[in-house]
């Protein structure tokens, strides 16, 4: 039964649970590395399974913060350092959004970017 907005799908994914209900163990899901630079400077790295990279953060110390649940607010914007190429592609929601919000569309919004390969290193404006 599919669920709104995906919730059972992403769920899935971070915990490393197969989307086929096979019951494989979550160490064979793929694992993605991201690092969050925090407006201090600080850095901070999570590996886990495929994700936004919201949803990595928030099993970091100090998580990318989020306004909303629908990427309308911008709150989550993210300057992407390194491993662009490893996210999903920008779609014109995020567009939007960034651009609604005076954001330059070259950012990224942490709840609609999926990590799906390697690495990433993203600089946060606000984190909690």
């Amino acid at each position: 039964m599919a669920t709104p907005f995906g919730i059972r799908r992403r769920l899935k994914r971070l915990f490393g649970i197969p989307l086929d209900g096979a019951g494989a163990a979550a160490a064979e899901a793929p694992k993605v590395s991201l690092t969050v630079v925090s407006p201090k400077g600080e850095q901070a790295t999570e590996s886990v399974p495929e994700s936004t990279l919201l949803a990595i953060s928030g099993r970091m110390k100090h998580p990318i913060s989020s306004g909303c649940s629908d990427s309308s607010c911008g709150t989550c914007r993210v300057e992407v350092l390194e491993g662009a190429e490893n996210l999903t592609a920008q779609d014109a929601r995020e567009r939007g959004t960034l651009k609604d919000n005076g954001f330059p569309t070259t950012l990224r919004l942490a709840c609609r970017a999926e990590l799906v390969g390697g690495a990433a290193k993203v600089k946060a404006f606000e984190v909690v």
